[in-house]
């Protein structure tokens, strides 16, 4: 059986939108590097394949007739967070509290007590520290929720696994290897791609609206998929 099959599988599952755009843009709006960005879409691609393969052993298990549910409520699981965290992002930004100053950012001063006040250009920091905003939510949500799309499963390889395992434990394993590599590879690849693509995009207003600028991704992506157009 042709390897082809198990990998073009892969790849046309992995493109989709869901899977790494939410990942590199929030990577470009949250100033990741890229090491990390890298490390993050790495774990997402192997997270997906072993949820993947993890899922089809048990649809197998317990009868292929539940594909078809567990696929459709999969799509609005994954696309009902994606605008969730759209819509937080979107909330945090109209109250104020989507965005936080590192300390460094202001001139790379040290706090020494707990209790002041900074005035940096115009904007005064009481020393009881609101720098946070709501910062520490956000940040955990543009890790979590696009890392857990991309690490949604894919249930596109069961027809090809199957066919493969009637051959033999050879092609069987040929199979979950190449769809393996090539999901893994092409989450990274276009992870990455994408981040650089952001950071060649400078500017005061990308900084200014980067919650807007998530929000508004993640409400598209995730409303794509949940209404299974990708």
């Amino acid at each position: 059986m042709s390897l082809a099959a198990p990998a073009g599988v892969g790849f046309g599952h992995a493109v989709m939108p869901d899977h790494w755009v939410p990942l590199s843009v929030i990577a470009r709006t949250q100033r990741y590097s890229l090491r990390r960005v890298l490390r993050l879409s790495a774990l997402a691609g192997v997270a997906h394949v072993a949820l993947s393969l993890l899922l089809g052993a048990a649809i197998i298990a317990i009868g292929l007739q539940f594909r078809s549910v567990i696929e459709r409520n999969q799509s609005l699981i994954v696309g009902g967070l994606l605008v969730l965290t759209g819509l937080v992002f979107l909330v945090m930004e109209v109250l104020g509290r989507g965005h936080s100053h590192a300390h460094d950012e202001h001139g790379g001063h040290g706090h020494g007590d707990g209790h002041h006040v900074h005035d940096h250009g115009g904007h005064v920091h009481d020393g009881r520290h609101a720098h946070d905003h709501g910062g520490r939510t956000v940040r955990l949500m543009a890790f979590v929720v696009p890392f857990g799309a991309a690490a949604s499963p894919d249930l596109t390889i069961l027809p090809v696994f199957l066919a493969a395992s009637g051959l033999g434990v050879v092609a069987a394993t040929g199979t979950l290897v190449a769809f393996s590599i090539v999901t893994i590879g092409t989450i990274v690849g276009l992870t990455m791609l994408g981040a650089l693509a952001g950071y060649q995009l400078r500017g005061a207003w990308i900084d200014k609206g980067a919650n807007l600028i998530t929000a508004a991704v993640l409400l598209i992506v995730g409303a794509l998929v949940a209404a299974g157009i990708v």
